[in-house]
């Protein structure tokens, strides 16, 4: 069947058409402890606006080569690696405030500055000191807007425990007078959801069993079950044989349950 242009935009628009890379938005839901109290709501709802290209965080799996005899290599999971390192790009503004942000930020994370002496306490971290994480991760959430423009229609990831590890340099030239400052950072992320991700519930793993003790123990009651079924002979009426039966119904029910 030849290819048709008509049919292909047909069945792409039902699906809103192609995603514009620009409608986005990134939010940070909490700021890390050392901003001012009354700066807070003023980062909260603006930094957005100076985030002029973030990379939306990428999904990978590491992987094992086991040989077989006699077959060509498989690969296998093995795990999922954190998210990260995860790309932006920042509006400089003139008053040099998101500098600030992020350079607070880093010395937050480590005192890389020695201004008051190499005992001075910035604070209560001495030079080339490392924080608590919890005083300087934060959750970040970057949402992809579909193209009709609805304020709730969106796509979103949220990365937890999110902090900068690269704060790039900033390159001025007398030769750069049209153009404007743009600052890169690099951030690490402890773990991340999306918003089509499902929803786990507690409890379902315990309704599976243990783990191999209880598929054993339960391979081990069928078993038992079995061999006393045998060994009983013939069913000496009716009742017996369906309290045999039902002995053998529930033993494979519970083998079914942790397998």
């Amino acid at each position: 069947m030849a290819f048709n242009i008509s049919n292909f935009k047909s069945s792409f628009e039902r699906y809103g058409g192609p995603a514009k890379a620009n409608l986005f938005e990134i939010q940070l839901s909490k700021l890390p402890r050392f901003m001012p109290e009354n700066k807070q709501m003023d980062y909260l709802r603006e930094i957005k606006f100076f985030c002029s290209e973030v990379t939306f965080p990428a999904i990978n799996i590491n992987t094992s080569e086991i040989a077989h005899a006699g077959q060509m290599l498989k690969r296998y999971p093995t795990a999922v690696q954190n998210p990260g390192p995860l790309s932006a790009k920042f509006l400089v503004d003139s008053d040099h405030q998101i500098l600030t942000f992020f350079h607070n930020w880093s010395q937050q994370i480590v005192q890389y500055s020695k201004r008051g002496g190499a005992f001075a306490e910035t604070d209560g971290k001495l030079p080339h000191e490392v924080g608590f994480k919890n005083d300087f991760a934060c959750d970040l959430l970057i949402k992809h807007f579909t193209t009709d423009s609805f304020p709730n229609t969106y796509y979103e990831a949220k990365l937890y425990k999110v902090f900068p590890v690269a704060v790039g340099a900033l390159a001025l030239n007398w030769e750069g007078a049209s153009s404007f400052l743009s600052l890169d950072v690099q951030f690490s992320a402890e773990d991340m959801e999306f918003s089509s991700d499902k929803t786990g519930k507690t409890g379902d793993r315990s309704k599976r069993g243990g783990g191999l003790l209880d598929i054993l123990g339960d391979i081990a009651g069928f078993a038992d079950t079995v061999r006393g079924t045998v060994k009983s002979g013939r069913p000496t009426s009716i009742q017996d044989a369906v309290n045999r039966l039902n002995r053998l119904g529930n033993a494979i029910d519970n083998l079914g349950d942790n397998i």
